[in-house]
């Protein structure tokens, strides 16, 4: 598989309706043609583009949606693989010095994982637990996602302002 096309329109990895997918290629077009207009970044962006009406091509039909999902989570346990295979070959007789650690964590971090997936899947392979199931490496939150949990506190310091207003409006008149 070459691209991630779930990261090339903003989405979490995982079965998506195709209103959704389209409102995504939607918005991600019509921010690469913004940026067509410069002349700089002109090729860039029109490959971009091209990737974008691709992973849109794949992503909206529900059926090859599946398939390139079942694709995906098996590039995912690929992943596991090479970083077990990383890991295995920075033990010195059973144990891991702290660079090598974090340079296993820094892999992993290449690779999607979590530093906790990574940590559990040390402890897998240096000490043979197969039981602990680490999962595929965690998704990015989209943009949207993370734009709604900044709305929190502005939403809070206003709903203060306007009690604040309204105390010194009745503290005022009285």
């Amino acid at each position: 598989m070459a691209r991630d096309y779930f990261n090339i329109l903003g989405l979490t990895p995982g079965p998506h309706d195709s209103r959704e997918v389209a409102r995504h290629f939607l918005r991600e077009r019509t921010r690469l043609l913004a940026e067509l207009a410069d002349p700089r970044r002109h090729a860039e962006t029109r490959a971009e583009l091209d990737e974008l009406h691709l992973a849109y091509a794949t992503l909206r039909d529900p059926r090859r949606q599946a398939e390139y999902l079942r694709a995906w989570y098996g590039e995912q346990r690929d992943a596991t693989a090479e970083l077990r295979a990383y890991i295995a070959g920075a033990l010195e007789g059973g144990l891991l010095r702290q660079s090598r650690r974090e340079a296993i964590v820094a892999k992993a971090r290449e690779l999607g994982f979590s530093e906790f997936q990574a940590h559990l899947l040390i402890a897998q392979v240096q000490f043979g637990d197969e039981e602990i199931p680490i999962g595929p490496p965690l998704p990015r939150p989209a943009a949207a996602e993370r734009r709604r949990t900044s709305w929190a506190p502005l939403a809070a310091s206003g709903a203060l302002a306007v009690a604040m207003f309204w105390w010194l409006v009745r503290w005022v008149g009285a």
